[in-house]
């Protein structure tokens, strides 16, 4: 949240023996969210080539996820194509898995991104993605494993270690509202994936864990009127 200065006062003649006071800073316009307008438009581009070039909008197949880089335990790791823990981090089982995610991240995005500043914001959400699919092909060798879901519970970790270290210098009223949404939205999805037999539970558990270990590493000072 972006703090505006106060309006400038009407024109006002200023006595001649007296310097003319200096004209208050204009309101500063609302910071732009690059990073996490760049990983949206990036998962949604993806996402886009795969359907244009025939793989089904509603529900893709394990293989056609898996041709465009989905992490899979024996060709990650047997076949040494590492890469795929990474690539897998932007394919998406189907319109509505992208949608979800990405309204999520539209969601907790421009918290982090103002909290952590935009490069520690890509770390973040690269390591938890990484962590993520690490523990996804440990748990579920013979699945093929994609989405951004570990990589934004990384940012709900995140979110949870910024407040473990900058509790004291937050409203305490700000502080319960966030970790208490943070924690419905993880309380709803563990809930959610357990009853569903598709979500990679392991995969949100190991991205929410690192991110909050990353998180808490990467708090940078809080500047007055930052958050």
């Amino acid at each position: 949240m972006d703090n505006f200065t106060v309006a400038e006062p009407a024109n006002q003649e200023p006595p001649t023996s007296e310097p003319a006071p200096q004209s208050p800073s204009q309101p500063r316009a609302p910071r732009p969210y690059t990073v996490t307008y760049a990983l949206i438009a990036i998962n949604v581009l993806i996402f886009v080539v795969m359907v244009a070039s025939g793989v089904s909008f509603i529900r893709p197949t394990a293989l056609d996820v898996f041709n465009w880089g989905g992490d899979y335990a024996p060709a990650t790791v047997g076949a040494h194509q590492w890469w795929r823990l990474l690539t897998s981090c932007f394919l998406h089982f189907g319109i509505v898995h992208i949608g979800f995610n990405m309204y999520v991240l539209f969601q907790i995005g421009p918290f982090i991104e103002t909290a952590f500043g935009r490069a520690r914001y890509l770390i973040i959400y690269l390591f938890a993605g990484l962590s993520g699919s690490l523990v996804s092909i440990w748990i579920h060798p013979n699945s093929v494993g994609a989405g951004a879901s570990g990589a934004i519970f990384g940012l709900y970790g995140a979110v949870f270690g910024f407040l473990a270290i900058q509790r004291r210098t937050l409203d305490p009223v700000a502080t319960k509202a966030i970790a208490k949404s943070a924690g419905i939205f993880i309380l709803y999805n563990v809930i959610y994936g357990s009853m569903s037999g598709t979500t990679d539970l392991s995969a949100h558990i190991g991205g929410l864990v690192s991110g909050f270990l990353i998180g808490m590493l990467l708090v940078r000072p809080r500047r007055a009127a930052e958050i």
